[in-house]
């Protein structure tokens, strides 16, 4: 089991990114500066910016990330 810790700090760290950061921003700006938003429907919100991200992938990015963690991985394993 994964450690919640774990859980949380990846999760963070993905809304974080440029990829999402825009429409995360948006949302935290209406919770906290505009007083629109419950902190409950922050935390219903934010699981559909990382399935976007998800469902938008393509088989293509997939394989582009494998192929680039199989290199570093050969790289650390001090094959060339």
């Amino acid at each position: 089991m994964i450690d919640e810790a774990l859980i949380r700090g990846f999760l963070k760290r993905v809304l974080e990114d440029d990829a999402v950061a825009e429409p995360v921003n948006e949302l935290l700006f209406e919770h906290v500066v505009a007083g629109r938003l419950h902190p409950s429907v922050v935390a219903e919100t934010l699981p559909s910016f990382i399935h976007e991200i998800l469902n938008t992938a393509t088989r293509e990015d997939w394989q582009a990330v494998a192929d680039e963690l199989i290199v570093e991985a050969r790289e650390i394993n001090g094959e060339v």
